[in-house]
Order: structure tokens, then sequence, then C-alpha cells
């Protein structure tokens, strides 16, 4: 009995090792890394767009509500001008019969009273400014609730996206803590790429920008070689793909906004064909990615959580390609 436990034990520990999941290979731990690494950078520009309209939605707010403030005081100068003018016809004996109330609302009581018609073109045009202008303040009050609206849905939706890109490094991290030292090396072989700031060169290669623009953002760029990559940063120091095009570009006088997606939709469209060095070059779609084109198939980009700018082969075929300036 104790010979047959003994056996029994041994098949169970025997079947435990044989069904235990295997370690990953490093180039698994690679690929999986990628893939968080790539949903995180997508996150991120979703995070940026959000952010850039955001920023839209609070520039219509404060003009609304200057708008707001500009139409009650015409509102109050037009309601104003119509009591005096009642006033003035009641005094005439105009309004002998008429009980004539002037509440929030003398449009709608001189109406009721069935005086409105008999009003001279003066009485005429300040009821026609009253009208106008309470419907324009309604409207600009609607406006203000709905970009309020927008607004609160907007910051709830960047701590969720917020929340997302954390979530997507921290698993990235997690599963580079499981590699030792030099798997992890091996994984993230970004190479520190740096090279001469202030000329037409990128990691000593000459670059041949077409504008003056185009000269001006390369530079810049490729002045920020081995800067890490931070998501949702513009610099100095660190940046993100959109980030780095954003201020790339603000060096030249061409101002974009800090979202791939958005970036794409400045400038003249160009086929993958027809790139010139300078052009934005997006990937993706929908578009999470950016780098400017060198020429040759390469671009300088932040590419991901990890790396460092750098000057690398365009991965794939362009999903849009932009010229600036």
């Amino acid at each position: 009995m104790l010979l047959s436990a003994a056996l029994v034990g041994s098949a169970v520990l025997t079947t435990s090792s044989a069904t235990a999941a295997p370690k990953p290979t490093v180039a698994e731990v690679k690929l999986k890394i990628e893939k968080l690494q790539d949903e995180a950078e997508k996150a991120t520009e979703a995070y940026n767009e959000t952010r850039e309209e955001l920023k839209s939605v609070n520039v219509r707010l404060k003009a609304s509500h200057a708008n707001l403030t500009r139409q009650r005081a015409e509102l109050a100068k037009a309601k104003a001008k119509v009591g005096l003018l009642a006033s003035e016809t009641y005094r005439r004996g105009e309004l002998s019969t008429l009980d004539l109330v002037l509440g929030d609302d003398p449009a709608s009581a001189l109406a009721q009273a069935g005086y409105l018609p008999s009003l001279g073109e003066r009485q005429a045009s300040a009821m026609k400014k009253l009208r106008i202008g309470t419907e324009k303040l309604a409207a600009t009050e609607a406006e203000i609730k709905q970009q309020q609206t927008k607004a609160v849905t907007g910051q709830a939706k960047l701590q969720q996206t917020k929340a997302t890109v954390k979530k997507r490094l921290r698993q990235a991290d997690a599963q580079l803590a499981s590699l030792t030292s030099s798997e992890r090396a091996s994984v993230t072989n970004v190479g520190g790429n740096s090279g001469p700031g202030g000329r037409t060169f990128c990691n000593g290669q000459a670059v041949n920008a077409p504008s003056g623009a185009a000269k001006t953002a390369i530079t810049f760029a490729c002045a920020q070689l081995g800067d890490p990559y931070y998501w949702a940063a513009d610099g100095p120091g660190q940046w993100d793909c959109s980030g780095l095009t954003m201020k790339a570009y603000a060096a030249a006088g061409v101002m974009l906004p800090h979202s791939s997606k958005l970036q794409a939709g400045y400038g003249t469209s160009v086929s993958s064909s027809n790139l010139l060095a300078g052009d934005l070059v997006f990937f993706n779609s929908p578009i999470s990615h950016v780098g400017i084109y060198l020429g040759d198939g390469k671009m300088v980009h932040a590419p991901h959580s990890g790396s460092v700018v750098q000057v690398a082969d365009m991965y794939k075929s362009p999903s849009a390609a932009v010229r600036l300036g």
C-alpha cells in the first residue's frame, strides 16, 4: 500500500511538471512588450487628441461667456427702449385703456394686449431688437450648457485614457522585469543615436531639406536624439511622437496640435511615393504615430515607452503623409 501511494504521488508530480506552463522565450516576451507599447502609444495619442479638443472647448466656453455678458447688456437696453416708447405712447393717450405691465417679457405683454400692430416704426424696431436679443441670449445659454457638458465628458475621458496608458506601461515593465539583464538589453535595443545639431545633418548623415521650414524642423528633431520617450510629453528632454513633431515645426513657425491624428489634417497631403525630407509621416489606422521623414526610407521619431528619439527605417508604409511650410 505504501509503495502504491508513493507511485501515485510520483505520477501526480510528474503530471504537474509536464503540464506546467513553459517559461516564455525572449522572442515571445519581446512581442508581448511591443504589443503593450503599441497599445500604450495609441492610448497616449487618444489622450493627446482629447486634450486638444478640451482646449478648443475651453476657448469656445470663454467666447460664449463673453457673448453672454454682452448680450445681457444689449437686452437690458432693448427692454428699456421698449419701456420708454410704451410710456411715451401711453402719455399721448394711445394706451388709455391698456394696463401695460412691462415685466421680464415686454414683447409678450404688448402682443397679448393687441397693441403691437398699432405701434409705429420706432416701436416695431425696438420690439424686433428685443425679440432678437432674447433669442440670441437663449441660444448662447444653450451653447454654454452644451460646451460645459463636453468639458465634463472630456475630462472624464482624459482620466480614463491616462489610466489605460499607465496600466499598459506597468504591464510592459512587468514583462521586462521577468527577464535577465542581458535579455532586457536585447529586447530594449534602441541604441541612443547622437549627432551634431544645428545643421542639416541627422545622425551624421546629410539631409537635403526642400524648404527652410523642413530644414529647421529636422535640425530641431535631430538635436533631441537620445532623449527618452515619455507619454504626452513635449520636451524639453523627453518626448512622445506628436510632442516632438509639434515642437520641431513650432521652431520653424508652424503651429501644430499635440496629436498625431490632428496633425495629419494640416499642410498638404502627399503620397508615400513622393515623400521629401521634412514631411510628416503617419502610421496605423486610426493614426496613432508620427515621425519626420529624412529621405532614403528613414525617419526621426520618438517610438514608444522605453525608447529614445532616434533615426530609424520606416517599418511600414505610412498610412498618411503631409508637407508643411
